[in-house]
């Protein structure tokens, strides 16, 4: 009975049911809603209602709102200004992930008296998770030059985080076993998945031609976020990163107000969007927690400051507005897929080269910062685009 499909319906039905009712109560406190997703996963998790087999068959959901994540990223970017504005970005962009790098690579390299197993922490220091922060610019309705910046921030540094983690992994190594396969597979991932998804979408945005019809054009859409996101995980690519791609080139190529489309998505997307945060919050793990407590708190601190002081250098020097300044370093601070699966390649690499247990400590604390960062990010952001006066209607 348990195997069943209807009884994973069930689970999925309770999921969206319970979830929706916590956000609800979590709206009226004027808390985001994201975080009453991820303690009701939590909560579920840990009593035993959400099973890891449960969790490997409800995998699709999460992959399917991965791809309008990314979506949704990709279509709230104009081409035209990210280039007009690269080099103010680009500064902002390498500031604030080589502030955390930095900070945490010189700390832990304090702390344990290793540097490579430092620069693998600093690596992984650097990633953002899009999720989260985009789930609560979404909620909040927010708009203005600090929510862009986030935007484009958050789309942006994954991909620099997997390039810095495939040159450290492979370069400041021990030993030289398996540093072609390692350095060569993150950059070829990130380069086919980028060009699924520019690819899909200028085949998309033409076919959006030969429709007049709005209810048309979000049907077309939906198939292509679809279509992208399950060909990204056929082909072992990142569907976050096609689907942002198959975004940004819709959005830049065809002339339509993206606004339409969030609107019309919205009753597919909310339920999508629980599904996807309540299953987050079912994968961590509090005992996991307590046990690397101190080094988590090492870890998220240092983190944090680097961030924080990184992104007020970038802006700065950027020449960007004050809200920009004071407000986007603890905008970019939620962990969650990206520091993860580099977590795990990590501990892979160190067992193979005879170092599981550095390998398996540095999966525990950077699981322990996923579960802390997941419930304080969505409050930093909140706090971020409250205080810039950025925040629409919504709340």
């Amino acid at each position: 009975m348990l195997d069943s499909v209807y009884f994973v319906i069930f689970i999925i039905g309770l999921i969206i049911s319970i979830g929706f009712m916590a956000g609800k109560l979590f709206q009226k406190l004027k808390i985001p809603r994201v975080l009453a997703f991820v303690l009701v996963g939590l909560f579920l998790g840990s009593a035993g209602v959400i099973s890891p087999i449960l969790l490997e068959k409800l995998q699709p959901i999460v992959e399917i709102a991965l791809g309008f994540i990314g979506f949704a990223i990709g279509s709230e970017l104009n081409i035209k200004e990210v280039i007009e504005n690269s080099k103010k970005l680009f500064v902002i962009l390498i500031l604030q992930a080589m502030g955390a790098f930095i900070l945490v690579t010189l700390f832990m390299n304090i702390f344990f008296g290793n540097l490579y197993i430092a620069l693998i922490f600093g690596a992984i220091a650097t990633t953002t998770a899009p999720a989260a922060t985009l789930e609560v610019i979404r909620e909040s309705g927010a708009e203005g030059e600090l929510t862009q910046m986030i935007l484009q921030i958050i789309a942006l540094d994954d991909i620099l985080a997997l390039i810095l983690f495939s040159f450290v992994i492979t370069y400041a190594a021990p030993t030289a076993i398996w540093q072609l396969s390692t350095l060569i597979a993150p950059l070829l991932e990130i380069a086919f998945s980028l060009s699924l998804g520019c690819v899909l979408g200028i085949i998309f945005a033409k076919a959006l031609g030969l429709f007049k019809d709005e209810t048309e054009w979000t049907i077309v859409t939906f198939a292509g976020v679809l279509l992208c996101t399950s060909l990204a995980n056929i082909l072992h690519l990142s569907s976050i990163l096609s689907a942002m791609t198959f975004g940004l080139t819709m959005s830049n190529m065809y002339s339509i107000n993206i606004k339409t489309f969030e609107e019309r998505f919205e009753v597919i997307l909310l339920p999508l969007f629980i599904g996807f945060f309540v299953l987050t919050g079912a994968h961590l793990n509090l005992l996991l927690l307590i046990n690397v407590a101190i080094l988590v708190a090492i870890f998220v601190g240092i983190r944090t400051v680097g961030k924080v002081f990184g992104a007020y250098g970038g802006a700065k020097l950027a020449n960007q507005c004050q809200s920009v300044k004071n407000y986007l370093g603890i905008s970019l601070l939620s962990q969650a897929g990206a520091a993860l699966g580099l977590a795990y390649l990590a501990n892979r690499q160190l067992t193979l080269i005879g170092e599981p247990m550095f390998g398996l400590l540095i999966f525990n604390v950077i699981t322990g910062s996923v579960l802390v960062m997941e419930l304080i990010g969505p409050l930093c952001v909140k706090y971020s685009l409250t205080k810039a006066n950025e925040c629409g209607v919504k709340i």
